[in-house]
This record gives structure tokens, sequence and C-alpha cells, in this order.
């Protein structure tokens, strides 16, 4: 049974792929510039990014907040982070386009969850997931740079909630993670979450079995299919109404079957920790078309951590990190940005980017 394979998943890492996880990651905590909740950027309040990722030919960032169109229209935005070898130096919101569906109209008020965006500079197109549209649907669009609706993908009936709420995604626990392929030929979607059907939330005790799912970006059929452990929530709430969670906030390919993931766990009263892992997809089993894991011999991605961030690590009052990419290069070291959903909530949430430097090479 899957809960049964788990530990030993997890467990199973080989003398090799350590090598390479120690070759690859050696982060060194290099700056961090902080947003206030509230910001007005003409006339919209800034914030609830929830994805990023790097144009590197324009050394821009685009940026997806995931606000449902309540504040204002749906929308993303391209940013100049300005990181020199001494720590970040600023930050300049270059531009806002408003995210379009299929109709060519802005989206209504809760009908959209933007969640997380990728930039595709050989098709010039982005892609972006939503947790949920009008009907509780999780998506994936393909845009234009400016927002303007390319086209959805057709997204397997197992992640469809149905009205009983005995299977699909959970609510605020669906498609949170999306990259690109190295190669460019998949885009991958990853839920905070397992489906219902395939087991509970992470619990204190336990994690959760979310999905991984790759879509060929040409046809659009999903093509591979994985599940990946999250890790148990880091402590108890010490806050009514006792809310805490752990789960998959992204997914960064950096090489053919290989990942980086952060996992970000809180617990009100407690605050933040999140973690970064080296995900190999080699050796798990491929559930392609799977309804459900429940009673299935399943073989989990294996994980390797990479970095830990908790409250005061580095310095950083850290909050609620749902977002990585590769940044630019700096005096030779490649660069990890991590960013910040502040929820647009002003009591003590913020628009965070953190920066780490490689002191290897990525591959």
């Amino acid at each position: 049974m899957f809960r049964k394979l788990v530990l030993a998943g997890a467990l199973s890492v080989s003398a090799q792929s350590l090598a390479h996880a120690e070759a690859m990651m050696k982060p060194a905590y290099l700056g961090e510039i902080v947003l206030p909740s509230g910001l007005m950027i003409s006339g919209v309040e800034f914030g609830g990014i929830s994805g990023l990722d790097y144009d590197a030919d324009a050394d821009l960032f685009y940026a997806i907040s995931d606000d449902r169109s309540e504040r204002a229209p749906a929308r993303l935005y391209r940013l100049k982070l300005v990181i020199e070898e001494d720590g970040v130096k600023g930050v300049d919101i270059v531009s806002s386009h408003v995210l379009q569906g299929e109709n060519g109209e802005p989206f209504a008020a809760k009908t959209i969850d933007p969640e997380a965006i990728r930039y595709d500079g050989a098709r010039q197109s982005v892609f972006w997931s939503s947790e949920r549209d009008a009907k509780g649907n999780p998506t994936l669009f393909e845009a234009k740079p400016d927002g303007a609706f390319k086209r959805s993908f057709a997204v397997p009936g197992a992640y469809l909630p149905d009205e009983a709420g005995e299977r699909g995604i959970r609510n605020n626990l669906a498609f949170e993670g999306l990259t690109l392929s190295v190669d460019g030929e998949t885009i991958w979607v990853a839920t905070e979450n397992a489906l219902v059907q395939d087991g509970p939330k992470a619990t204190l005790e336990a994690g959760s079995p979310s999905r991984i799912l790759g879509f060929n970006v040409e046809s659009g059929e999903p093509v591979a299919e994985y599940v990946y452990e999250t890790g148990t929530i880091h402590q108890k709430s010490e806050t009514e109404p006792y809310y805490n969670d752990n789960g998959l906030t992204e997914i960064l390919e950096i090489d053919a079957g290989t990942f980086l993931a952060v996992e970000r766990s809180f617990a009100l009263g407690t605050g933040n920790e999140i973690n970064l892992y080296r995900v190999e997809t080699a050796g798990a089993t491929d559930i392609l078309g799977a309804d459900s894991i429940a009673d299935r011999d399943v073989t989990p991605v294996t994980k390797t951590h990479v970095l830990k961030i908790g409250e005061g690590d580095f310095g950083l009052d850290v909050d609620n990190i749902e977002s990585l990419t590769w940044g630019p290069v700096i005096a030779g070291r490649k660069t990890l940005v991590l960013a910040s959903d502040n929820n647009f909530n002003p009591n003590g949430q913020f628009t965070q980017f953190v920066v780490f430097a490689l002191d290897a090479p990525s591959q």
C-alpha cells in the first residue's frame, strides 16, 4: 500500500544522489527586500505574489498575484530586482498586465485563483496555473506575456472536485507549483496536498501525498505523473483558532527528472518554516491516469533536503514563501530567488524577495 512504501522511498537516497545534491546546492544568503502590505500602484494594491519566474534576456521577473479579481482584475507583473554582490538593493514594478479568459475579457470576481507562473522565451508565452475557477476546478493556461489568453489545458478528471467533496482537489490546495522542463517540452504542475481520494492533508504526524503532473507542451496531453510526499507540519499552533499546515508550494526543474521543491509550513502564533528539497523522479512510480492511489503500491519521488529557513534564520522574519526561480548570475554565482505571498494582510505580513547565491554550478 502507498503509506507502507513512503518511508522506504523517502530514505532510499543513493550516494550518487547525495553527491549530486551537495555539488549542486551550497546556498549562501545574499539578501532580501521587503515591500509593505497595502502598497498601491496606480490605484491597485500590490501583493499576493504566489509565482515568480526570471526572463534572463530582459533581466526581468514575471510575477503573478493571487488576487481573485476581487481588489482589481487578476494580473501579472513584470519586476526588476536590483541584485548585487553585497545584497538586494531595490525592486521596481515595471508593468502590470491583466490576465484574460478565453473570451478576451478579464476574469470576473471569484472565477479564478492564480497561483504560479513560468515564462517561455522560445514561445513568447507565459504558463500560469489557477487553483480553482467558478466551479472549483483547477486550471492550467498559456498566455501571451501581456496576459492575453492563448489556450487552456484539459485537466484529468481525478483532479476535478465533486459536489460531495469525496474526490478531486481540496479547496486552496491545488495547482500551487508549476515549472517548465529544461528542454521546454513539458509543463509540470503540482498540488499543494493530496487529492481527496488519495489521502489526508498533512498533519503533525504525517505528510500528504501530493501529485506532480506533466503535460506535453505541444499536444497538451498528460505524459507523466508522480506522487510527492510532503513533510509533516513543523509545529503546533499556539494561538486560536490553532490553525497550522504544510504543503508543496513550488517546483523548479533543474535537470531532466530533477526538481527543486519548496515546502511551506505555518503555525498560527509561531510562524513559518520553509524547506527546500532536491527531488528525483527516477525510480518513482508513474501513476499517469490513476483515479486514486489509495489502494495501490506506489513509490514516491525521492527527496533530499537542501535548505531550511526558520523564523530568525539568516536574520529573516520569514513570511509565506510560495515562489522559487533562478535569478541572475552575480559575480560568477547563480542565484535563487524566493518570494512570499502576503495574502493582502496588513497585520504582520509583507511581500518578501529573498535571494541566495550558489557556490557551485547548477548542474
